[in-house]
């Protein structure tokens, strides 16, 4: 399983743009390819993309980390 809000969390406190997108690259293929259609799940298999059982929660606010991280510099 994984987290996904908390991988942006932490790809947000990336040194670098290329750390960061080792963190997202892996998510975007996740919300791009999972057969799992249910509004977007923080909570997911690492190895199916399926949805476990988490759907459309505020924690998902945590993908726009980048963007409070990018305006606070």
């Amino acid at each position: 399983y994984t987290k996904s809000d908390w991988i942006m969390w932490t790809a947000a406190m990336s040194p670098d743009q290329a750390t960061f997108e080792k963190f997202v690259a892996p998510l975007y293929k996740y919300i791009n390819e999972t057969v799992s259609r249910v509004p977007l799940s923080d909570w997911h298999h690492t190895d199916s993309g399926k949805w476990v059982g988490f759907k459309a929660r505020s924690v998902i606010g945590g993908y726009w980390m980048q963007v409070l991280m990018d305006k606070t510099r």
